[in-house]
């Protein structure tokens, strides 16, 4: 490749990036994509559960596919995918009702849902905090739909080539022999060539999030086939750099957009701060 072509493909990739950053990563500190995406994949498995048990108990009924709702839970802005079947009378009770929202406490608990995948009996405890109105057989078969989803997210085989990895560390407690520990859920969500977005994976370590255990994240990536990526898009986290190069040594590592302003505002005065943040914004614009 001589330097014109070079300089071509430079240019091509910094505009593929920008645009993927603007597209994935909002100013908005609340809009974590990669968390988000895992909340609404959860909440979607509720509900098609749910439906299952209503088809069970209802014969001449069939199902008919699905509908786009958003739910507002605390801070969170969902995008949900909610099951119909033709009458029309089935409705998840794991959704508030039209026009109303749930507080941050939900939001909790489908995050301790998923942190406690490894124990059946705090799956069956949570979603009894939810009071979901099943029995424990109908509860039971809702748990061991988690579960199974569960087992795919973690063993399922990733494409060779991903455009971009978003990463995310959503801090939480989970109970353990009767102890509460603080533990951190490790989210990856992959970016295709086509622009795509899927959620590869999600792992429970106990600890605060630490570069460490990333490793362990990007190593079972690699093992389940992901090799190549273009970008990783992250928080600032202490050696998080170096945790991707040496998994991933090709690609690039991108601070998002919000980070992006707060190392600014960190490492440079606050006048010149301002004024730097001021472009930034126009060239996201």
């Amino acid at each position: 490749m001589d330097e014109k072509e070079k300089e071509m493909f430079e240019k091509a990739k910094e505009k593929a990036i920008n645009e993927m950053l603007d597209k994935y990563c909002s100013r908005d500190p609340q809009e974590r994509l990669a968390m988000r995406t895992f909340l609404e994949n959860f909440l979607n498995i509720i509900m098609a559960s749910e439906r299952d048990i209503y088809l069970d108990k209802n014969h001449h009924d069939k199902a008919n596919g699905f509908y786009s709702r958003n739910l507002v839970a605390g801070n969170w802005n969902l995008e949900l995918n909610v099951p119909r079947v033709r009458n029309g009378k089935f409705r998840p009770f794991v959704l508030p009702e039209p026009y109303k929202r749930y507080d941050e406490s939900f939001t909790d608990l489908i995050i301790s849902l998923v942190a406690n995948g490894y124990s059946q009996a705090e799956i069956m405890n949570t979603l009894k905090s939810m009071g979901l109105p099943y029995s424990e057989k109908e509860l039971m078969k809702i748990r061991e739909e988690i579960k199974e989803k569960l087992d795919m997210f973690k063993s399922r085989e990733l494409p060779k080539d991903c455009f971009a990895l978003l990463i995310d560390g959503y801090h939480c407690e989970i109970k353990a022999s009767s102890k509460v520990k603080k533990a951190c859920i490790y989210v990856v969500l992959g970016i295709d060539m086509e622009g795509k977005k899927d959620l590869y994976g999600f792992y429970t370590f106990f600890g605060s999030e630490n570069r460490f255990d990333w490793l362990k994240v990007f190593n079972d990536l690699i093992e389940r086939g992901l090799k190549r990526v273009m970008i990783v898009v992250s928080d600032d986290l202490t050696g998080i750099g170096e945790a991707i190069k040496a998994c991933y040594p090709l690609a690039d590592h991108q601070l998002c957009f919000v980070h992006l302003q707060r190392n600014v505002r960190k490492n440079m005065a606050k006048k010149d701060a301002s004024e730097f943040n001021k472009k930034l914004s126009t060239i996201k614009n």
